[in-house]
């Protein structure tokens, strides 16, 4: 029946093409030769893309997330060249509602190319290290563990560690680990932490903590301050935001002090010494570091004489704590004299003397870098808990080199106001939009969506925007958040690519894997690059019990859940859902010509 219908439809097609006239352009009727010698086939000249074809295939070109900057920057110029064909068409073409629908998304997608180049520099926020480490499955022989075991008895008398470390089985394993197949890890972090290590362990010694405890973050974080864990932990020392503010580490929407190395370092050492006055046992003070003081309270109330290797064999600890501990230990052995177990010694960094400069007032970055007359991607790697390329509005203390600091004051001090670049912070209130607060303050809508990194037009009650004023509004990129690079930031659609697992995609988006495969009705856990994963919203259902019990659980942002079945197109869905198909397209980032298949999961906006 489909294809009858769409035989009859061809044939109306071709019927009402004649009618228009085009039957009038045929060449007249000649009699035919008697004999023809030859037959010559005439190829018809290729039908010429259409102008919202070729800005269409732009927009899915500049959607690849492969693109690199060169290639972006090819992509821009022939957008350009193709938007300039589109203003010199006549009104009446210009009006055709495919030809700006095309237009509106080339426009978006070259935005969102100036947008990342313009991101602000800095590192990839990596995942932490030991999310994989203790779950790496070990085995040790009789031969390789009673060799480990002399290495080790051998070095512990050069070693000045601080406190006791057993060598028992648990512990040797990782050192065996570190020399094998953990081997160019192991000396990648030593050679990162290399910097930082010396000016750490002074910190520790001042708060009478072992300074060979610093080498518990080579299994932190891999001495990198930009690792987060699956557990939201962040940067060196991988604090979660409860216990760093605790500790008196500022995490708000300007900064966050858990990726500067030296600061957290002091929050990690006070917080190893309290839980070493709660345990009387440094060993148990790590278990308590990873997994909290409750579980390690509990169980001392009932064992009060037991130690850490008591309580691994019990089932007061998750796994990843059981391991922890020696992988710390090991990591300790192995740091505090690596020569001795074949890793090469980093190099003494040569001393960087710093000072500290107070700025009271919210001032651009750049400005500040130009003041002390350095690249601004140095001064940020010298400030790296700014999440902003401005300074927050009630202060910041500024490292800087020390031999810069008097130029810099008196730089600094001849700066205009109008050029610090002043901002304010706004809390999306419920029924706002972009349009209704760029008016309020009187600034170009783009001017917040480029200083939010705002792909689209969506926001949500009780978020943050920066909004720039005055010159910052002619110039919104400097407000930016630094990018998260590898790290995903709070997307509704996540679209995989090679490589990406189920688990891996949950670690990185924050959304379990039962909840994924709900989301998106996947039956195994096989993806396919380019499939398009949904991570918030709620799924639709036909029957009407399911469709009630949606609308009373369906979440704040109105977004539902629609999964491709047999015969579904866009136009149909944007019409039973009462929204459009551009809408449809923005929401997933796909292009109007998409082709749906089977199962397909898509996010629907209100």
């Amino acid at each position: 029946m489909k294809k009858a219908l769409s035989t009859s439809v061809l044939f109306s097609l071709l019927g009402a093409l004649a009618l228009s006239g085009c039957a009038g352009h045929l060449p007249p009727k000649s009699t035919p030769p008697a004999k023809q010698s030859k037959k010559v086939t005439v190829q018809a000249p290729p039908r010429p893309v259409s102008l919202a074809s070729e800005m269409e295939a732009l927009s899915a070109r500049a959607d690849d997330p492969d693109l690199s900057d060169e290639q972006a920057a090819e992509v821009v110029t022939k957008m350009s060249q193709a938007l300039d064909r589109y203003f010199s068409k006549p009104a009446a073409e210009r009006s055709d509602p495919k030809l700006q629908g095309a237009v509106a998304r080339m426009c978006d997608q070259a935005l969102q190319i100036e947008l990342d180049s313009n991101a602000a520099p800095s590192d990839a926020a990596d995942e932490s290290p030991k999310d994989e480490l203790l779950h790496i499955t070990t085995f040790m022989s009789a031969a390789d563990l009673k060799k480990t075991y002399g290495e080790v008895e051998k070095n512990l008398a050069e070693s000045k560690l601080g406190f006791n470390i057993p060598t028992n089985k648990a512990v040797l394993t990782y050192v065996n680990l570190y020399q094998t197949k953990l081997r160019d890890w192991f000396q990648r972090a030593l050679d990162r932490g290399a910097p930082y290590v010396p000016r750490m362990q002074e910190i520790f010694r001042d708060e009478g903590v072992p300074p060979s405890l610093v080498y518990l973050a080579i299994v932190e974080s891999g001495f990198n301050p930009n690792a987060v864990s699956h557990a939201r932990a962040v940067g060196m020392w991988q604090f979660i935001s409860g216990t760093a503010r605790r500790y008196g580490l500022q995490v708000n929407f300007w900064e966050d002090q858990r990726r500067d190395p030296a600061i957290a370092a002091r929050a990690s050492a006070k917080y190893l010494k309290d839980l070493y006055g709660m345990f009387h046992d440094w060993q148990l003070a790590l278990a308590a570091y990873n997994s909290g003081e409750a579980k390690v309270q509990r169980y001392i109330s009932r064992s009060p004489d037991g130690d850490f290797w008591t309580l691994r064999k019990t089932r007061y600890l998750r796994r990843e704590t059981r391991e922890y501990v020696p992988a710390i230990l090991a990591a300790i052995l192995l740091a505090s004299n690596p020569q001795a177990y074949g890793f090469t010694v980093p190099a003494d960094p040569p001393p960087q003397p710093t000072a500290m400069v107070t700025i009271k007032e919210s001032t651009d970055i750049r400005v500040l870098a130009k003041c002390a007359k350095m690249p601004t991607k140095k001064l940020q790697a010298m400030n790296p808990s700014l999440r902003r390329l401005i300074t927050p509005p009630g202060g910041f203390s500024l490292r800087i080199p020390a031999n810069r600091f008097a130029e810099f004051n008196t730089a600094l001090a001849a700066v205009p106001d109008n050029e610090r670049v002043p901002v304010t912070v706004y809390t999306v209130r419920r029924g706002d939009n972009l349009g209704r607060i760029a008016r309020h303050y009187r600034i170009s809508v783009g001017a917040i969506r480029m200083a939010n990194r705002l792909r689209g037009h969506y926001i949500y009650p009780r978020q943050k925007l920066v909004i720039p004023l005055g010159l910052g509004a002619a110039d919104p990129t400097l407000y930016r958040e630094e990018h998260s690079g590898r790290r995903y930031r709070g997307g509704r659609v996540y679209r995989v690519r090679r490589g990406d697992t189920l688990s891996g995609i949950a670690r990185r988006t924050g959304v379990p894997v039962y909840r994924l495969k709900a989301l998106n009705n996947l039956s195994s856990d096989m993806l396919h690059p380019g499939q398009r994963l949904i991570l918030r919203g709620t799924t639709e259902s036909s029957s009407v019990a399911m469709s009630k019990r949606r609308r009373s659980t369906r979440s704040g942002s109105g977004d539902r859940i629609h999964h491709v079945r047999q015969g579904d197109t866009l136009w149909d869905l944007a019409k039973r859902y009462g929204t459009t198909v551009d809408r449809i397209c923005r929401a997933n980032r796909i292009s109007p010509s998409h082709r749906l298949h089977l199962g397909d999961t898509l996010l629907i906006p209100k």
